[in-house]
């Protein structure tokens, strides 16, 4: 190595630039070539995973609710439903009228149990014991042409008193002409026994159409996604979908298999492996060529330009340090259009964005109060929960439960008004919403809680960001009483105040001690969030506040005269109209 001593230290640079950086660079890209490619099949197999599993999910609830609907229909119970299968399980025609009406009772029935299903198109057909069509859209005709597959025959007696039920795909092109609007339909039947007489009465069936499974899988995104049975068999896929199970995925495909939860289904996932490495390689080979051209440029300019460059790399490092000291005012003098030149402008132009970003910082602190505001907003929107509350308060209203669904309807309303607290409303509509929510506390708790709500009219049209007040209110029940307390008492105060109004929350709960109090208002004072329940909601409520009516807002925790504690929310505003824009 002692040659490396008789050449030019630039000399030295390059070849050292050759020996330890050159290529080391094309190992490095040939093993981040290789790493990168089986990180991205393996990244690949992950989305298969978690998308098959999320398809695996949606069919598990589909098969569920077809498998419920089914047995709530065919129910071996002694119930008027069970009572007309059983009376026109002979039928083969309408002889009397009074079998026309339990005819047309049953296709009511079978209309809102069928209906509750989310899928569209569903083919529910009912035959009875002689094989007459007593509920959807199918003629005698089309049931006897049905009935050349044994698998639309009613099961033995054996099977149908175990409850048994069993899926068997149908497509339209094995000889059932119209009777089919899809190409194919996923069935499921069940016969109904009559556990009484030990005989089978009919046999239901309710078939998912290709419609639903096509949508299914072209949401889920590319590749074939295919449904099969325990033995194998293919119960619904996509153009292209191996018609068993055994077939295995194509030469270049990958496969993840999932088992679908509650079924005896398996569904699988293939697809094209070019698709995850896709032009990698290509790729790799361009990356090599631009990163071999620009090191033999470089080799090649350093030995013209390596002399230029230690006095401007000294100047540069000056002005960096020099900004790093506080003089934001340094800049580099770009005078040239040489690379250093342009990294000096470079650099420039970097110190420029440094202050603006700074100054940019100071200016967001100013609306980081609005920012904080939507930050408490955070929450998921329940829209399913509100569809599934409104179903039970519907069913409860239909049975007679009255409390039970004016509940309900008072939770629904607290739904309602968490999805939109962003927005604000009426003091009148605040104090109809604490209204609704004592009634849940009154259920949840035990309690017959006294609630009274003192708001003049004139003070009704206050706009207020919305639930402001349920955290007090919220307060006094959980902190102030218990199952023993007797006659627990809750009444809200508005009262004019100067400068704006005062809004009292007065319990004749437990009350707190003065220390409590105190620790209370320092938190409050400090508008630092603390842990601990009551902490929390009255800093959000006070931070609120501020936010929605200035700093002048306050709150204050009193202890009441003889019992209980007083929350007092002092609100500034203009008039009494309410007609102040208040942004929440």
């Amino acid at each position: 190595m002692g040659w490396m001593y008789r050449i030019s230290f630039y000399r030295r640079i390059q070849v050292a630039l050759l020996l330890f950086l050159i290529i080391p660079l094309l190992i490095i890209t040939g093993l981040s070539y290789v790493t990168n490619k089986q990180a991205n099949e393996e990244n690949v197999r992950t989305n298969m995973k978690g998308i098959i599993g999320i398809l695996a999910n949606d069919l598990s609830k589909t098969a569920n609710d077809v498998i419920y609907t089914v047995n709530q229909y065919s129910a071996s119970q002694a119930n008027g439903l069970f009572l007309d299968l059983r009376s026109l399980s002979e039928l083969n025609g309408f002889g009397n009228f009074e079998d026309y009406r339990v005819f047309t009772r049953l296709n009511e029935t079978a209309a809102l149990q069928v209906g509750k299903l989310s899928l569209v198109h569903v083919n529910a057909f009912y035959v009875n014991r002689a094989n007459y069509p007593l509920i959807g859209s199918m003629n005698a005709v089309e049931i006897a042409r049905l009935l050349a597959d044994p698998r639309f025959k009613h099961l033995s007696e054996a099977e149908a008193s175990t409850g048994l039920v069993r899926w068997f795909r149908a497509e339209r092109e094995s000889g059932y002409g119209d009777a089919f609007r899809a190409s194919y339909y996923l069935f499921l039947k069940k016969t109904v026994y009559d556990p009484f007489h030990g005989e089978v009465l009919g046999t239901l069936f309710v078939g998912v159409p290709d419609s639903y499974f096509g949508g299914l899988f072209r949401n889920a995104g590319d590749g074939i996604f295919t449904l099969y049975e325990t033995d194998g068999s293919l119960l619904a896929g996509m153009e292209g979908s191996p018609r068993t199970l055994s077939d295995g995925p194509r030469t270049g495909w990958m496969r993840e298999t999932i088992a679908v939860p509650g079924t005896s289904w398996t569904l699988t996932y293939d697809l094209e492996a070019s698709s995850a490495t896709g032009d990698m390689a290509q790729r790799f080979w361009y990356t090599i060529m631009a990163v071999s051209i620009v090191l033999f440029v470089f080799l090649f300019m350093s030995g013209v330009i390596a002399q230029g460059l230690n006095r401007p790399i000294r100047k540069l490092m000056r002005v960096a340090s020099q900004y790093g000291e506080g003089n934001s005012s340094i800049r580099y003098n770009a005078a040239g259009q040489d690379e250093i030149s342009l990294l000096g402008a470079s650099i420039n132009r970097m110190l420029d964005n440094i202050n603006a970003l700074i100054r940019k910082v100071e200016a967001e602190q100013e609306e980081k109060r609005t920012i904080e505001l939507y930050a408490l907003y955070s929450q998921i929107q329940p829209h399913f929960l509100l569809n599934t509350l409104n179903s039970i308060k519907c069913n409860l209203a239909i049975e007679g439960d009255r409390a039970n669904s004016e509940t309900i309807d008072a939770l629904m309303a607290l739904l309602r008004a968490h999805l939109r607290v962003h927005e604000p409303l009426s003091l009148g509509d605040e104090c109809k919403l604490l209204a609704q929510y004592v009634s849940i506390m009154r259920m949840r708790n035990r309690l017959d809680i006294d609630f009274e709500v003192l708001l003049p009219d004139r003070f009704r049209g206050i706009m207020v960001p919305r639930l402001l007040l349920q955290p007090l209110v919220e307060n006094s029940i959980i902190h102030g009483f218990t199952r023993d307390s007797r006659a627990p008492r809750i009444r809200v105060e508005v009262a004019e105040a100067i400068g704006g109004i005062e809004i009292r929350i007065v319990d004749n709960g437990r009350g707190v001690t003065e220390e409590q109090t105190d620790q209370l208002q320092r938190t409050l004072m400090g508008e630092t969030e603390r842990t601990g329940e009551r902490g929390i909601g009255l800093y959000n409520v006070l931070r609120r506040s501020k936010l929605a009516f200035g700093e002048q807002a306050a709150l204050r925790i009193e202890s009441g005269k003889q019992e209980g504690v007083v929350a007092r929310l002092f609100i500034p505003i203009r008039d009494h109209d309410g007609e102040d824009a208040i942004d929440d």
